[in-house]
């Protein structure tokens, strides 16, 4: 069950709009109907909260609380007498499912319950509502409702574009609490594709101590987009496969940072061994910068105190090795 802080600060009153918000069509004139609740949930209990709600005044039915949207279903409706009991659901994050039941006093007033489970909580809700009879415009309240849902789903539209755009995968696992279209997703994983893309992932480094719905990295975005461990298909084989395109059009930066094995070759020939008086060419310095942090380039042994004929006779390895700590005092690492 969650703590029940989180539940109260943002399930609790997500629910309780969605229950508030009354099926008020394009029908007028409306009256007013004064409507309250009162919710327990994960242990704790919510003051008692009363609306005024504007309901259609040709409505065959008193507003009873029951929410009604796109993602939102009402079904196996029974009535007996004055009582009618009903079971709904609602898709999302998190999914809701629930039964209730509501007993009228003629036209003018209703008590009943509700059992719900939102996620993996459950809450219990009493409602009641009486009659006013004020006039009201119906039409407003579903203008303002209308405005609600599109203000919402612009918002999530931006959300979800702006987590490809940074390539954050809690975007996609359900951890921010919003809901993506899976075209979002699908636009994610073939951004992990390519350079910018997975450049961005891997930047993120690890975060094994964060929630795994709240992570970001390499291994986040493996689950997010369902790659295999190993193989062909594997993140490894991707990262590969980029290094050595980076590699045939010199894409430097994408090589230093993310192609340690596959940019050695070029670090030890245009990197180890600089100094003052042989620099790094410009070409390859943003290169040589990102490829130090891999830390692949040979230390530089200190054989000052050796006999001339103990140092190395190969003249390669020893430029070699005598170039990495030029390197390091050249370019800060």
């Amino acid at each position: 069950m969650s703590e029940p802080n989180h539940f109260f600060t943002r399930v609790v009153p997500a629910v309780l709009a969605a229950v508030l918000t009354l099926p008020a069509f394009a029908q007028e004139p409306g009256e007013l109907w004064e409507v309250t609740t009162e919710m327990q949930a994960a242990g704790m209990s919510m003051p008692a909260n009363t609306q005024r709600v504007c309901s259609p005044k040709n409505a065959t039915d008193a507003p009873m609380g029951v929410p009604e949207n796109e993602q939102c279903e009402t079904y196996d409706v029974q009535r007996s007498g004055s009582t009618m009991r009903w079971k709904m659901r609602c898709s999302g994050s998190p999914p809701t499912s629930g039964s209730g039941e509501m007993t009228y006093a003629g036209k003018d007033s209703y008590r009943g319950a509700m059992q719900m489970k939102v996620g993996t909580d459950e809450m219990s809700m009493k409602l009641s509502g009486r009659r006013l009879g004020t006039a009201c415009d119906a039409g407003k309240v579903k203008r303002h409702i209308a405005a609600a849902q599109a203000e919402s789903a612009q918002y999530q539209e931006k959300f979800c574009q702006t987590g490809v755009e940074a390539m954050t995968a809690y975007t996609f696992t359900g951890g921010a609490g919003v809901q993506c279209s899976p075209k979002y997703k699908e636009q994610y994983c073939a951004a992990l594709r390519t350079e910018r893309g997975y450049d961005k992932v891997a930047d993120f480094g690890e975060s094994a101590q964060v929630p795994a719905q709240m992570r970001s990295d390499l291994g986040a975005a493996r689950a997010v987009c369902g790659l295999p461990a190993t193989g062909a298909n594997s993140l490894e084989a991707m990262r590969s496969g980029l290094c050595r395109n980076a590699l045939a059009k010199e894409s430097l930066v994408f090589l230093g940072r993310n192609c340690r094995d596959e940019g050695k070759d070029l670090a030890m020939r245009e990197c180890a061994g600089r100094n003052y008086t042989s620099p790094v060419a410009p070409k390859y310095a943003e290169f040589c910068n990102a490829y130090a942090r891999h830390n692949a380039l040979p230390e530089t042994a200190d054989n000052s105190a050796q006999p001339a004929e103990a140092q190395p006779a190969d003249p390669k390895e020893s430029a070699i090795k005598s170039g990495k700590k030029a390197l390091r005092g050249l370019i800060g690492f």
